[in-house]
């Protein structure tokens, strides 16, 4: 009998989180019917920027990690963008280095190294392990006040696990080159091999916009992919992520591959 109600209490739980999850979506904005003004656009390509209350986290993880390669891409973004700087005049950008940036190299440390931070999105680069926890942790806070996460997510190439990494963020973007695990290929599922991409500035660039012309989640529907497309730019084709052992194709993961 214990058994039994422990078994209904999980589903009902279950099902609550599911609700969270489409509420926290009901009301996001389509970008394919958003009225950019072009006051707007030209804010968004401005050379300059201004201070920024809500900052947008970009992780750098591995493969993306080397202090050097991280300064070449907060140079580009940072005329844009600006850099936050724990005052009040500080920019949007707040970019984080793992393992260096973290207390004892832990991932987890994420929430925390946030802080009291708003946030109007977080992006992760090579996610390393246990990524979708610190995520997770961060979506505990909202989960206490009936809502989820209010922010976009984004993750480009990880290394966590794959089913966490795709439950905590809006979408997942896998660099695919041999053996690209995506829908259009069924004849070849290997495992997936990564490269790091040149043009790293420009697609974060790209999301960094999206994020702010969107100001909420991206819901995981029919429509994600051409989000995606939109974001990684027209030098990328886009497929969904295919399973290697069971097949299935992934709703919110995807890879890439240059034209």
């Amino acid at each position: 009998m214990k058994k039994l109600v422990l078994i209904v209490a999980a589903l009902f739980s279950f099902a609550v989180f599911s609700c969270k999850k489409q509420e926290a979506h009901k009301n996001t904005p389509d970008p394919f019917a958003i009225e950019v003004s072009e006051e707007k656009k030209a804010s968004l390509s401005s050379s300059s920027w201004h201070p920024s209350e809500k900052k947008i986290c970009l992780v750098f993880g591995y493969g993306y990690n080397d202090k050097a390669y991280v300064q070449k891409i907060i140079d580009v973004l940072l005329p844009k963008y600006g850099l936050d700087d724990g005052t009040e005049a500080g920019g949007l950008l707040f970019p984080l280095i793992f393992p260096d940036d973290f207390p004892m190299g832990r991932i987890s440390r994420l929430p925390s190294l946030v802080g009291e931070r708003e946030l109007a999105g977080l992006i992760v680069i090579g996610a390393p392990e246990n990524t979708n926890y610190a995520i997770a942790k961060l979506e505990d806070e909202y989960s206490s006040q009936e809502t989820m996460i209010p922010y976009p997510v984004y993750a480009f190439f990880p290394q966590d696990d794959v089913q966490g990494i795709e439950a905590t963020a809006n979408f997942v973007v896998d660099r695919a080159m041999e053996g690209s695990g995506s829908a259009d290929d069924e004849s070849n599922k290997e495992e997936v091999v990564q490269t790091q991409v040149k043009d790293l500035d420009k697609i974060l660039d790209s999301a960094i916009e999206y994020m702010l012309l969107t100001q909420a989640p991206l819901p995981g529907n029919e429509d994600l992919m051409a989000h995606v497309s939109r974001i990684v730019g027209k030098n990328y084709k886009v497929s969904r992520y295919v399973d290697a052992e069971s097949g299935l194709q992934s709703i919110n993961h995807f890879v890439i591959e240059e034209k």
